[in-house]
């Protein structure tokens, strides 16, 4: 019987070192914290409570916690919609062979993601701002009414969406240029031999071989989005009237304003387990059945 080498183990020691002090041992503090009472005032000092961090939490009136859900995944849905679509409809005309200056444009689209996210969140408060914006200026052009986009109610999620989305959609370009390389372009030249018209390439061809990057480009940017904290802080704070309180806001007050460093771990666990429950969904809904190989 072969004995087998340690060598390789000893190679990935570093990694595994490295993942379970920056993500197991985490998530595990996290568990152990959410269980506990924890005050920022005597951080030293814990408390054993069970569940009631969560019964708290399910509790509140101020915001409603229902409310905070709701303005979560409206912001998650609608941003992770438009970034994938977007991001799937650039890389498809990016891929197109007679688009000139390819690289150019996906080194340009990219300047959005590499920027910082307090960045975004004030420059978008800049072109929202009601009497020196240049959105309002440019609705005064055709002759259309100013509006105070991130201190109007009906209007402040819509705001931080837009800038979340300028930012994230080179992401999912980048992910769907990737799935589409991957194709075999000997596939696109039999199929125009066969007939098929552009329609029937993308819907037969195209978007089945990339579907697992769709997937996994779903997956990835809804755990991203929802612990965007920095734009939404930098236009809103979370308000007003609490309208663009998403979890990550609502964990920081609860953690650091109010000091309850428990109910904030507490919260951040029902963010963890939101964002499983979707993955799973994503995969459910990507991947019906496991594909036999023989």
């Amino acid at each position: 019987m072969k004995r087998k080498p340690l060598g390789g183990y000893l190679y990935i020691t570093p990694l595994l070192i490295g993942v379970i002090l920056f993500s197991v041992y985490p998530v595990i503090q996290v568990i152990w914290m959410s269980f506990h009472e924890i005050s920022l005032a005597d951080i030293r000092s814990e408390t054993f409570i069970g569940f009631r961090n969560f019964k708290d939490i399910f509790a509140m009136e101020d915001p409603p916690f229902i409310s905070v859900v709701w303005v979560t995944f409206a912001f998650v849905g609608g941003s992770v919609l438009f970034h994938v679509g977007a991001g799937l409809a650039l890389a498809l005309l990016l891929n197109l062979g007679w688009v000139k200056g390819k690289n150019f444009f996906r080194n340009l689209y990219m300047l959005p993601w590499i920027t910082a996210g307090i960045m975004v969140g004030y420059t978008w408060s800049f072109l929202f701002e009601p009497r020196a914006g240049i959105l309002n200026y440019l609705m005064s052009l055709v002759h259309l009414p100013s509006q105070s986009w991130t201190a109007d109610p009906k209007l402040a999620l819509p705001s931080i969406i837009i800038a979340n989305i300028w930012r994230g959609v080179p992401y999912s370009l980048i992910l769907e240029t990737a799935g589409l390389q991957s194709i075999n372009m000997e596939l696109y030249d039999a199929a125009v031999v066969d007939g098929a018209n552009p329609l029937q390439i993308l819907t037969r061809i195209t978007l089945p071989l990339v579907k697992e990057f769709i997937l996994l480009n779903l997956i990835l940017d809804t755990g991203l989005t929802f612990q965007v904290f920095d734009t939404i802080f930098a236009m809103t704070a979370g308000g007003p009237l609490h309208r663009t309180e998403t979890f990550s806001i609502f964990m920081y007050y609860t953690a650091f304003k109010f000091g309850k460093i428990g109910m904030g771990s507490a919260i951040s666990l029902l963010l963890l387990i939101f964002s499983l429950i979707i993955a799973v969904i994503y995969i459910k809904f990507f991947r019906p059945g496991k594909e036999r190989y023989a």
